[in-house]
């Protein structure tokens, strides 16, 4: 990891009054959508009952051959020798409780609902959930810990979440459970999953360092890091090399702006606009990739120095000139749905989006996309920001050993297999999983080979994490991505950048974390 340990000390935590100056920002650019699968309103925190979905078959699949990556070390309470034995585990020990759940709308979220009759079956215990859009779901939870309330014991959280989350006491470590073999299942095998991944999820709550030290704070259930789509079909046509760096990717996007023969318009790229998040995933890894960083070591921000402010007015420039012009709404959602239905060239984005490419009951361009590393200077500096949705438990919860069992049976081999093979929840988190005869076959295939060898280059190689540890992170995301509309928008790049990072600056010193 690149955020060494520094000796910060801690001298504010994020209060409700931090929240709340944090929500307000996101409020100001967030497009509220409509909830899904519960109905609740976001005034109105009660979870509602979990719908049945029905369940599918997995596809037929032949063995391929497993990919290679040795797991770290564990700590000593990951360690721990269980003496139960399988038989012994007792899955219904909590047998009547009722666990709240807060789930993003995600696919792995639609991964886990077929799951969840098996679960109250296995276990005695009922799942009931609330599921709403990213941005809106992240308000919601981030009340709910905020005020105390611990109205949900569960909920979907990750590595630059927990910095936010852990400070203030809000959220339970796992550590306890993982090293209690009364408590988790000698099968268990929290080392099973990829040593990048658990390690991002832990931390030291050392501002601006620790990360992989310590606590354990949640358990992934899907990765994302990020690679460079494109339509390998309009690439060969039109004799567009793959770009590599920020200039190719220009005038890769120039050429493949064009009218199709049907009249509609292919634009170069699509990239998110949204407020909340523009400036994250491929942007923030390309951004990393050409020597930019957020902060410095006394958290003064430094998007406003020369290389980051030419980085910006690149990425502007080519979003303005090759997509949408209604960019600054476009969301990943919407990102990915119009890349699957042939409307762009190129999306750098997610990896896992590559499932919904691939997929020729519903995309338009199945068997047409390849896969390329993210952009960059040159090959040695490559750099993907790495994000994992995991499984977290709320501090305030009031059934915290039913809530691990919900946890652990959620992330046990078994049930992250079903949700791969069978759900389409990629990318696995499990290295016994990303193994699988079943999940390399399917993977394998997409984008004539080139996803699978690009995506074990960024988990093993090119991954980690973008950002200096922070609970002020979702504040500097939201202006930052305000600061890059403002450029798309026509405003002078260096002006932009100023007027971020003087808020942005205003905005640490007042959490406590500038140091000058």
């Amino acid at each position: 990891m690149d955020e060494a340990n520094r000796s910060l000390v801690d001298q504010a935590t994020l209060t409700r009054r931090g929240f709340l100056r944090v929500a307000a920002l996101l409020a100001g650019g967030a497009a509220i959508g409509t909830l899904s699968a519960c109905g609740a309103q976001p005034s109105a925190p009660a979870p509602a009952a979990p719908a049945k979905p029905a369940e599918s078959k997995p596809a037929e699949t032949k063995p391929a051959a497993p990919a290679a990556q040795a797991p770290a070390a564990q700590p000593a309470a990951q360690q721990a020798p269980s003496s139960a034995k399988p038989g012994e585990f007792d899955w219904k020990k909590y047998k009547g409780t009722t666990i709240n759940l807060a789930l993003n709308k995600h696919p792995y979220t639609e991964s886990l609902m077929p799951l969840l009759d098996q679960f109250k079956e296995e276990t005695g215990m009922n799942a009931q959930f609330l599921i709403l859009p990213e941005a809106e779901y992240f308000r919601k939870i981030e009340l709910d810990m905020s005020t105390g309330a611990g109205e949900y014991d569960v909920f979907m959280t990750g590595p630059t979440r927990n910095w936010t989350y852990a400070k203030p006491g809000w959220l339970e470590p796992l550590d306890k459970y993982l090293g209690d073999a009364k408590l988790t299942h000698p099968e268990y095998n929290h080392a099973d999953f990829f040593p990048l991944l658990r390690e991002a999820n832990m931390w030291d709550k050392t501002v601006g360092g620790g990360i992989g030290k310590e606590h354990t704070w949640a358990i992934p259930v899907h990765v994302e890091t990020y690679v460079l789509a494109y339509r390998k079909d309009i690439f060969d046509e039109k004799g567009i090399k793959v770009p590599t760096n920020l200039e190719e990717w220009y005038d890769a996007a120039k050429k493949a702006t064009f009218k199709d023969k049907d009249g509609s318009q292919i634009y170069g790229t699509i990239q998110r606009g949204v407020r909340e998040g523009n400036t994250g995933t491929g942007f923030v890894s390309a951004y990393r990739a050409y020597g930019n960083v957020d902060f410095d070591d006394n958290f003064n921000v430094q998007v406003n120095q020369p290389g980051a402010v030419k980085f910006y007015e690149q990425w502007a420039q080519t979003i303005k000139e090759t997509s949408t012009p209604g960019w600054t709404s476009i969301t990943w959602y919407e990102g990915k749905e119009s890349f699957t239905q042939g409307k762009y060239a190129m999306y750098f984005d997610c990896d896992f989006f590559g499932a919904g490419y691939e997929d020729k009951n519903t995309s338009k361009v199945a068997g047409k996309v390849g896969y390329a590393p993210p952009l960059a200077p040159s090959p040695d500096k490559r750099w993907s920001n790495v994000f994992t949705w995991a499984l977290g438990m709320s501090a305030a919860s009031k059934n915290k050993e039913a809530a691990w069992y919900l946890i652990q049976w959620a992330t046990s081999k078994q049930r992250l297999l079903d949700a791969s093979v069978k759900y389409n929840n990629f990318n696995p988190t499990r290295k016994s999983i990303f193994d699988d005869p079943k999940v390399q076959e399917i993977m394998g295939a997409w984008g004539s080979g080139t996803y699978l060898p690009t995506v074990l280059d960024n988990l093993t190689k090119n991954a980690r994490i973008a950002y200096r540890p922070n609970p002020e992170l979702p504040a500097f995301n939201v202006r930052t991505s305000q600061a890059l509309q403002d450029i798309w928008n026509g405003k002078p790049a260096q002006r932009a950048m100023d007027e971020a990072a003087e808020e942005i600056n205003a905005n640490m010193t007042k959490a406590g974390w500038r140091k000058g």
